[in-house]
């Protein structure tokens, strides 16, 4: 199977090296950085949950032919650069091309949609977890289900079950979901409810429910979400939501840094207006108030606007 994957962060490395050492066709497309750089030199190293190290030969590259012949082409980009990176593929692809994007947050689908109006494109969810340990190396974090929608395009549908074969016997567990939407919004409601939170108090994903203010922001956080899911047709239980996202926080994902206090602190932009910042978009499409998330999306665009006069913690005041 020909897997073009836009972006080479700790997730899109970990999907395509997975991909490639089970014998896919998987290219990367990604600027030059120091990430890249390192796997263009030595490699990509993955790093399992027993310590083993998986050391796969994966090609980033940087600019796309006139045509590509991809079947699948997998945006694993931060929402932010979705126009500015996928709009410089617009023509290079065959209408053929199923476009998935498993991206944090909601409305990646319709962006790009917009871009690419003659091909599939279909959503879906990273169960899995990885981070960058070093340049080269990523730390694969996390062990869940990724879920993919399913279609009713005759084409389209069999790239989509394959590709999802493919993942599976890479060793990331996939599964095809007629209401993938309830998915998407499931982790909407634990990215919500952790990211903007964690970015703020510097605090790792369990430390911001230690104690009843901690867990009072966050099913706030959550009730307002649930609202909005409602809204747009997604069944779900309040009290279901919040319980199974403080479970989390307490047994699964509590050591975590989360992916937007790691962008806080390494004064990169963050994918708020696609997670918080998505609930009060669409809040405010349906007349639903979300003061909550929508204080914690500006506080965000405060401090992304704000790095260089941010005060540091090394900082001393005579």
């Amino acid at each position: 199977m020909n897997i073009l994957i836009v972006g080479a962060g700790a997730m899109a490395c970990l999907v395509g090296g997975k991909l490639k050492a089970n014998g896919e066709q998987v290219r990367l497309y990604n600027r030059l950085n120091g990430h890249v750089e390192a796997i263009d030199r030595q490699g990509l190293r993955i790093i399992g949950k027993d310590n083993s190290v998986m050391h796969i030969n994966l090609e980033v590259i940087q600019e796309i032919p006139t045509q590509t012949d991809a079947d699948v082409l997998l945006v694993l980009l931060k929402a932010q650069a979705n126009e500015s990176v996928l709009g410089k593929l617009r023509g290079k692809l065959s209408d053929k091309t199923v476009i998935v994007t498993m991206q944090n947050g909601i409305g990646n689908a319709e962006a790009i949609k917009q871009l690419f109006p003659d091909n599939t494109v279909v959503s879906g969810t990273m169960g899995h977890g990885a981070s960058v340990e070093e340049p080269g190396t990523i730390l694969h974090r996390g062990w869940g289900k990724n879920y993919l929608g399913k279609v009713s395009d005759g084409n389209a549908s069999d790239v989509l079950e394959n590709f999802s074969r493919k993942l599976s016997d890479a060793g990331l567990e996939t599964e095809l979901s007629l209401d993938v939407q309830a998915v998407i919004w499931n982790k909407l409601f634990v990215n919500a409810g952790y990211n903007s939170i964690t970015a703020l108090t510097r605090l790792r994903n369990g430390d911001i429910i230690n104690t009843p203010d901690g867990e009072r922001l966050l099913r706030s956080v959550i009730e307002e979400a649930v609202l909005v899911a409602r809204a747009e047709s997604v069944d779900v239980d309040v009290e279901v939501v919040v319980e199974e996202c403080l479970r989390m926080g307490h047994q699964d994902i509590g050591a975590n840094k989360s992916s937007m206090l790691m962008d806080i602190l390494n004064k990169r932009q963050t994918e708020i207006d696609v997670i918080n910042g998505g609930i009060v978009k669409l809040g405010k499409k349906h007349g639903i108030k979300t003061p909550i998330n929508s204080a914690l999306t500006d506080m965000i665009r405060v401090v992304e606007q704000n790095y260089k006069v941010r005060v540091e913690e090394t900082s001393t005041q005579k």
